[in-house]
């Protein structure tokens, strides 16, 4: 299930990922510069799949989906990184 997000301001990852941070999130990037990290949320909603297909089907230039930060974290085996 997903929801569209009307009038959505400009945001970075992290802010849609701390305003949305239960959902995946479908961001609409303004360039495709991967150092770009910021755009216009269009939709939110509970299964990734789902949202990754409007971004194919619907005309959505430069559409990302991201997880929200509680889903992120949710999926995560976390431990520690050691360098050598």
């Amino acid at each position: 299930m997903y929801r569209v997000i009307e009038n959505s301001p400009r945001m970075t990852d992290n802010e849609a990922r701390q305003a949305y941070s239960d959902d995946y999130i479908l961001i609409q990037r303004e360039s495709i510069n991967s150092l770009e990290q910021s755009g216009v949320v269009l939709y939110v909603g509970d299964d990734f799949s789902e949202l990754f297909a409007l971004q194919v089907d619907l005309p959505v230039a430069h559409g990302v989906v991201k997880e929200g930060r509680n889903i992120s974290r949710r999926l995560s085996l976390g431990g520690l990184v050691v360098g050598a």
